[in-house]
């Protein structure tokens, strides 16, 4: 054999090798490139399960919220109107003199009578009792009122630090 031939196949047994070596090193670096890409893909579904996740904690904080301030005014709406009906039950009893005011509004009254009678023609004011049990009426009404809103304001707070509890 002459060493033209020898080179020759040799030359082309080095060609093979080389292109050999050079087929399974792209065919690993496609098994890489798809490798990562699986990675990649299954990077993605994690965060996106863990973003639907924390969107669905977030809509039930929310709701369990908004059910607490619910149910705080439904509270309020209820101790609001429990005061005015309170209040209307007092103001009938006063005029029908059922009911009879504590001693210091009476005095009151007694020192208002007499300053009437002392003034010029001794002429009292009309309605003097009713503008009274409207006034107890009225303070009746807002003590009541005020009363419900701390209620409710207080439910809230509770719901709202227990939904806060409920998160961590």
């Amino acid at each position: 054999m002459s060493t033209w031939v020898k080179a020759a196949i040799a030359l082309v047994l080095f060609g093979a090798g080389f292109g050999a070596g050079t087929y399974v090193r792209s065919q690993s670096a496609r098994a890489d490139v798809n490798e990562v890409k699986l990675d990649r893909a299954a990077d993605q579904t994690g965060l996106a399960l863990a973003s639907a996740q924390a969107e669905a904690a977030q809509r039930a904080h929310e709701q369990n919220q908004a059910a607490g301030i619910h149910s705080a005014a439904e509270s309020y709406q209820k101790g609001k109107a429990d005061a005015e009906s309170a209040s209307k039950r007092t103001v009938d009893d006063l005029v029908a003199g059922n009911r009879r005011l504590r001693d210091q509004w009476a005095t009151c009254q007694v020192t208002t009578a007499a300053a009437v009678s002392a003034s010029a023609g001794g002429q009292r004011p009309d309605g003097g009792d009713r503008l009274r049990a409207d006034g107890v009426g009225r303070i009746l009404r807002a003590v009541g009122q005020c009363q419900a809103q701390r209620d409710a304001l207080q439910q809230a707070l509770i719901n709202e630090r227990a939904a806060t509890e409920d998160h961590r």
